[in-house]
C-alpha cells in the first residue's frame, strides 16, 4: 500500500525541517510514497532536494516516491530556474510531471 503525505503550504528553507520529519517517517516505515501536493503554495530549492534525496533513498531500497499530481506551474518555474529542465531525462519527466513537461 502506498503511503500519502500531505505536502504543507510552504515549504522553504524556513519550514523544511519538519516536513523532512515527516518524509523521513514515511521513508522508515518502508513502501512506496506519494507526496499530495495540492496545498503547496510557496517552495523553494530545500523541497526539491528533500524529495530527490528521498527518491534516491527508496529506489535503492526497492521503493518508490511520487507525486500525487504533477508538478504545478509555481514548482516547475522553480526546476526550470534551477536547471532541472534542461536536459531533462523521461524518467524525471515522469516524476515531476507524470510524462509531460508543461507547455
Amino acid at each position: 500500500m502506498t503511503q500519502v503525505i500531505e505536502a504543507p503550504i510552504s515549504i522553504t528553507v524556513r519550514s523544511a525541517g519538519e516536513f523532512a520529519e515527516q518524509l523521513l517517517g514515511a521513508v522508515q516505515s518502508g513502501g512506496d510514497i506519494d507526496i499530495d501536493l495540492s496545498a503547496l503554495a510557496e517552495v523553494d530549492l530545500s523541497f526539491i532536494q528533500l524529495v530527490l534525496a528521498a527518491r534516491a533513498h527508496l529506489e535503492q531500497e526497492g521503493a518508490r516516491l511520487g507525486l500525487a499530481q504533477p508538478a504545478g506551474p509555481g514548482l516547475a518555474a522553480l526546476l526550470d530556474r534551477a536547471g532541472f529542465l534542461g536536459d531533462p531525462q523521461p524518467a524525471d519527466l515522469d516524476f515531476w510531471f507524470h510524462g509531460e513537461l508543461p507547455q
